[in-house]
Parts: C-alpha cells; structure tokens; sequence
C-alpha cells in the first residue's frame, strides 16, 4: 500500500473515475460477473445524471426555483 506521502494530492476527475469503472466493469464481465458489472455501469450512468439546478435569489437570501 502507498504511503500517504506517495498518494496524489487533490480528488482525481469524474471522467477519471468513470474510466476506471468502465475497466472494471468490462474486467467483471470477461470473468463471468454480469450482474456486478452492470452495477458498475450504473454508477457511471449515476455520475453523469444531471442535479436539479436551482437559483439563488441574492438579494433575498433565498433559494427559488430555476425557471426553464
């Protein structure tokens, strides 16, 4: 196992991170797990779901829906 001092600073990317998801889920399939890696390709599917957007109103202070 690296040592902390060894490990990369700062949080790796979603692309990176969906990228190595996809490796393992095709890893999974190859060896006759499926079912795991469909659950993998549905974390990936998850990362890239669009979050509810909502506007702030700052000169009330507070959150109203976004319009559109």
């Amino acid at each position: 196992m690296p040592t902390p001092a060894a490990l990369p600073s700062g949080s790796p990317s979603p692309l990176l991170l969906c990228d190595k998801l996809i490796t393992l889920a095709q890893q999974a399939d190859r060896a006759g797990y499926p079912i795991t890696a469909h659950h993998l390709a549905l974390l990936v599917e998850t990362m890239f779901e669009e979050q509810p957007r909502r506007a702030t109103c700052h000169a009330a202070g507070r959150a109203r829906p976004a319009s559109g």
